[in-house]
């Protein structure tokens, strides 16, 4: 029942919150007036959209159960994903480079019960990184990559 509760907490939207603490930031990048921001908070990680400090929606997730997809190792670009989803919405977070060099592009795939309803583009430039640094967040919350079944488990 207490994990029920806590799940149900971790997916409600919060109140609007500041910039990401200290130690705590993952990626954020612009779009048009608004900032697109994923945090580490604890065990947790949040997804924040809208003008900076002042954010229209914001979620939270655990990390052992937030959807966070690697680059599988194949293709011409390298791109990773993360997907948060509330009340039948989800906003799912991507990263992608051309493996020949070109630059990081990102952005939020707005999708509603998994059909898409809006792509928003991080503006050019802006985007803080890709989103690798989630594989070891991952980790540290004793998940590893079974990469065969493409999925992550604990049994490791």
């Amino acid at each position: 029942m207490r994990a029920l509760a806590l799940s149900a907490f971790l997916l409600a939207p919060l109140p609007a919150m500041a910039d990401c603490l200290p130690g705590g930031h993952v990626f954020d990048c612009r779009i048009g007036t608004k900032v697109l921001e994923l945090c580490q908070q604890g065990e947790a990680l949040t997804y924040s959209f809208g003008p900076r400090g002042a954010p229209e929606l914001v979620l939270a997730e655990s990390l052992r159960s937030v959807d966070y997809t690697p680059w599988p190792g194949v293709g011409s670009a390298i791109w990773q994903s993360v997907t948060f989803v509330n009340q039948g919405y989800g906003y799912e977070v991507w990263t992608s480079s051309d493996r020949s060099g070109g630059g990081l592009e990102a952005g939020v795939n707005v999708l509603q019960n998994g059909a898409m309803i809006a792509q928003l583009h991080c503006d050019r430039g802006s985007a803080s990184g890709p989103l690798d640094t989630l594989y070891s967040l991952k980790e540290s919350v004793g998940l590893c990559r079974d990469h065969m079944a493409h999925r992550w488990s604990a049994a490791c």
